[in-house]
Protein backbone atom coordinates (compact mmCIF):
# COMPACT_ATOMS: atom_id res chain seq x y z
CA UNK A 1 0.00 0.00 0.00
CA UNK A 2 2.66 2.20 0.88
CA UNK A 3 4.36 2.17 -2.69
CA UNK A 4 0.81 3.09 -4.51
CA UNK A 5 0.23 5.53 -2.42
CA UNK A 6 3.88 7.33 -2.84
CA UNK A 7 3.07 6.61 -6.32
CA UNK A 8 -0.50 8.65 -6.76
CA UNK A 9 1.84 11.53 -5.01
CA UNK A 10 4.09 10.96 -7.86
CA UNK A 11 1.41 11.40 -10.20
CA UNK A 12 0.16 14.75 -8.84
CA UNK A 13 3.66 16.33 -8.54
CA UNK A 14 4.58 15.11 -12.11
CA UNK A 15 0.99 16.45 -13.25
CA UNK A 16 1.10 20.10 -11.21
CA UNK A 17 4.68 20.48 -12.96
CA UNK A 18 3.87 19.67 -16.35
CA UNK A 19 0.62 22.14 -16.33
CA UNK A 20 2.76 24.77 -14.76
CA UNK A 21 5.33 24.35 -17.50
CA UNK A 22 3.03 23.84 -19.91
CA UNK A 23 1.83 28.09 -18.74
CA UNK A 24 5.30 29.04 -18.70
CA UNK A 25 5.43 28.41 -22.01
CA UNK A 26 3.13 30.76 -23.46
CA UNK A 27 4.17 34.46 -24.53
CA UNK A 28 2.05 36.52 -22.52
CA UNK A 29 1.95 36.11 -18.50
CA UNK A 30 -1.67 34.58 -17.66
CA UNK A 31 -0.55 33.21 -14.22
CA UNK A 32 -1.89 36.46 -12.55
CA UNK A 33 -4.45 37.25 -15.89
CA UNK A 34 -7.78 37.92 -13.51
CA UNK A 35 -10.34 35.20 -14.89
CA UNK A 36 -14.05 34.56 -14.27
CA UNK A 37 -13.33 30.89 -12.90
CA UNK A 38 -13.41 28.78 -9.90
CA UNK A 39 -10.61 31.16 -8.51
CA UNK A 40 -9.94 34.32 -9.47
CA UNK A 41 -6.58 33.19 -11.47
CA UNK A 42 -4.42 30.36 -12.48
CA UNK A 43 -2.20 31.50 -9.72
CA UNK A 44 -4.74 31.09 -7.32
CA UNK A 45 -5.45 28.24 -8.15
CA UNK A 46 -2.42 26.21 -8.45
CA UNK A 47 -1.65 28.00 -4.69
CA UNK A 48 -5.33 26.34 -3.50
CA UNK A 49 -3.72 22.86 -4.72
CA UNK A 50 -0.21 23.85 -2.36
CA UNK A 51 -2.45 25.00 0.34
CA UNK A 52 -4.64 22.09 0.60
CA UNK A 53 -1.56 19.49 0.26
CA UNK A 54 -0.03 21.27 2.99
CA UNK A 55 -3.19 21.71 5.32
CA UNK A 56 -2.71 17.73 4.91
CA UNK A 57 0.51 17.25 5.43
CA UNK A 58 0.13 19.11 8.46
CA UNK A 59 -3.11 17.17 10.04
CA UNK A 60 -0.74 14.05 9.20
CA UNK A 61 2.28 15.93 11.52
CA UNK A 62 0.90 18.19 13.12
CA UNK A 63 4.27 19.78 14.58
CA UNK A 64 5.34 20.07 11.32
CA UNK A 65 6.46 23.88 10.30
CA UNK A 66 6.06 23.35 5.97
CA UNK A 67 6.31 26.89 3.99
CA UNK A 68 4.14 28.76 6.68
CA UNK A 69 5.12 32.08 5.01
CA UNK A 70 3.98 31.54 1.71
CA UNK A 71 0.04 32.94 0.57
CA UNK A 72 0.32 33.07 -2.98
CA UNK A 73 2.58 32.22 -5.48
CA UNK A 74 4.13 35.16 -6.97
CA UNK A 75 5.53 33.38 -10.24
CA UNK A 76 5.48 29.99 -11.73
CA UNK A 77 9.60 29.46 -10.21
CA UNK A 78 8.28 30.49 -6.96
CA UNK A 79 5.37 27.92 -7.21
CA UNK A 80 7.56 24.98 -8.70
CA UNK A 81 9.85 25.44 -5.93
CA UNK A 82 7.33 25.32 -3.55
CA UNK A 83 5.89 22.14 -5.29
CA UNK A 84 8.84 20.63 -5.25
CA UNK A 85 10.11 21.30 -1.48
CA UNK A 86 6.48 20.15 -0.29
CA UNK A 87 6.98 16.90 -2.76
CA UNK A 88 10.40 15.87 -0.90
CA UNK A 89 8.78 16.78 2.33
CA UNK A 90 5.80 14.32 1.61
CA UNK A 91 7.34 11.72 0.14
CA UNK A 92 10.31 11.60 2.92
CA UNK A 93 7.66 11.70 5.71
CA UNK A 94 5.90 8.61 4.33
CA UNK A 95 8.88 6.97 4.01
CA UNK A 96 9.89 7.90 7.61
CA UNK A 97 6.59 7.73 9.31
CA UNK A 98 3.82 5.56 7.39
CA UNK A 99 4.10 2.43 9.84
CA UNK A 100 2.87 5.42 12.60
CA UNK A 101 0.93 7.20 10.00
CA UNK A 102 -1.41 4.20 9.34
CA UNK A 103 -4.24 6.03 10.79
CA UNK A 104 -4.57 9.59 11.23
CA UNK A 105 -6.80 11.45 13.62
CA UNK A 106 -7.40 15.00 12.41
CA UNK A 107 -9.54 17.71 12.81
CA UNK A 108 -11.32 19.19 9.75
CA UNK A 109 -11.35 23.40 9.21
CA UNK A 110 -14.83 23.20 11.33
CA UNK A 111 -12.95 21.30 14.32
CA UNK A 112 -15.17 18.10 13.57
CA UNK A 113 -12.56 15.06 14.32
CA UNK A 114 -12.15 12.61 11.70
CA UNK A 115 -9.73 9.32 10.94
CA UNK A 116 -8.57 8.02 7.36
CA UNK A 117 -6.08 6.04 6.54
CA UNK A 118 -2.81 7.84 5.31
CA UNK A 119 -3.39 5.86 1.85
CA UNK A 120 -7.04 7.26 2.07
CA UNK A 121 -5.16 10.76 2.42
CA UNK A 122 -3.05 10.38 -0.57
CA UNK A 123 -5.16 9.35 -2.83
CA UNK A 124 -7.60 12.59 -2.04
CA UNK A 125 -4.27 14.43 -2.73
CA UNK A 126 -4.14 13.50 -5.79
CA UNK A 127 -7.67 13.43 -6.78
CA UNK A 128 -7.91 17.05 -5.49
CA UNK A 129 -5.23 18.02 -7.62
CA UNK A 130 -7.00 16.54 -10.50
CA UNK A 131 -9.98 18.45 -10.13
CA UNK A 132 -8.57 21.33 -10.01
CA UNK A 133 -6.09 21.23 -12.51
CA UNK A 134 -9.41 20.66 -14.52
CA UNK A 135 -9.92 24.09 -13.70
CA UNK A 136 -6.42 25.23 -14.73
CA UNK A 137 -6.97 23.84 -18.08
CA UNK A 138 -10.25 25.56 -18.99
CA UNK A 139 -8.58 28.60 -17.91
CA UNK A 140 -6.09 27.97 -20.47
CA UNK A 141 -8.72 27.90 -23.39
CA UNK A 142 -10.22 31.05 -22.11
CA UNK A 143 -7.27 32.61 -22.73
CA UNK A 144 -7.15 31.48 -26.45
CA UNK A 145 -4.56 28.61 -25.12
CA UNK A 146 -4.27 24.82 -25.83
CA UNK A 147 -4.03 22.41 -22.98
CA UNK A 148 -1.64 19.57 -22.21
CA UNK A 149 -2.42 16.43 -21.53
CA UNK A 150 -2.03 15.69 -17.26
CA UNK A 151 -4.30 12.50 -17.27
CA UNK A 152 -2.82 9.68 -15.35
CA UNK A 153 -2.33 7.22 -18.08
CA UNK A 154 0.09 9.82 -19.60
CA UNK A 155 1.81 9.62 -16.52
CA UNK A 156 2.29 5.94 -16.42
CA UNK A 157 3.19 6.26 -20.47
CA UNK A 158 5.85 9.28 -19.69
CA UNK A 159 7.09 7.06 -17.19
CA UNK A 160 8.11 3.83 -19.20
CA UNK A 161 9.85 6.42 -21.79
Amino acid sequence: MKEHGIHMLQYDYWANMKLLTHVDSFNEDIFHKPLKSVFPSIADTFYHIFRGQRIWIKRCIPDLSVNENITSFQDIEQAKTCFSKLHTTMIDLIHLSYDELNEVVYQNSRGTTFTNHIDEIMHHLANHGTYHRGNIASMIRECGYNGTSTDYIQFLRDMKN
